[in-house]
This record gives C-alpha cells, structure tokens and sequence, in this order.
C-alpha cells in the first residue's frame, strides 16, 4: 500500500496553483492555511507545534532546519530554492495586507477627536 501523501513535485505545483488562484481578501490566510494543512509525522518536533514536514512540498526536513531559524530560508520550508520562493511570496502579499490594515487603523483613530493618544 502507497502513501496517501502527494510527492514533493505534486505538492508543489498544488501550493503554486494555490497562490496563483487564491482570492485577495484571503492571501492574508493563505500562509497559515499550507502550514496547518502540512501533515504530522512521528518526527515532529513536539516544540511549539513545529512540524517536520516542510509547508509547501511536505518533504521531511532535518531537525536543525525544524528547530532553528536560517535567515537565508524561511522556517517552515525545506532547503529547495522553489519552495522558499512560494513561502516568501505569500509572506510579501501578508506584509501588503497588514501595511494597509495599519494604515486604515491609523487614519480611523486620527480622525476621531474624542481618542486621545497616551
């Protein structure tokens, strides 16, 4: 019996084809949703729900890439170029969201007189 999983390739183009078609109103969400949508697996970390599958390709990862952040790769994905690019690409579309969603805030607060700031 095969695993029920997709392979690394099919996945991929799956998470691709997510963020191709996937509605602005939920890019924001879209990140999370590959995260909690990556399956467990008896080498899970076990710290803080870290998960030893990467988010996109669902390959397994070492431990120290599971445990310890590297600046040059995204946390939550493996070392392949590709999968860190579908990760940063939705982290920009998040960055986008909030800059806008902090600014909607701002100008909600500065145009009410009886909000005072401390």
């Amino acid at each position: 019996m095969g695993s029920p999983l997709p392979t690394p390739e099919e996945r991929l183009a799956q998470a691709r084809a997510l963020v191709r078609t996937c509605p602005k109103r939920e890019r924001g969400l879209l990140r999370l949703r590959l995260y909690q949508e990556t399956p467990t697996s008896p080498e899970d970390a076990g710290y803080g729900g870290l998960k030893a599958r990467c988010a996109v390709c669902w390959t397994l990862r070492p431990r120290h890439m599971q445990l310890g952040e590297v600046k040059e790769r995204p946390a939550a994905t493996c070392a392949d170029p590709r999968c860190q690019q579908v990760w940063l690409r939705l982290l920009y579309r998040e960055h986008s969201l909030h800059q806008r969603a902090k600014a909607a805030l701002l100008a909600t607060f500065a145009r009410a007189p009886e909000v005072r700031h401390a």
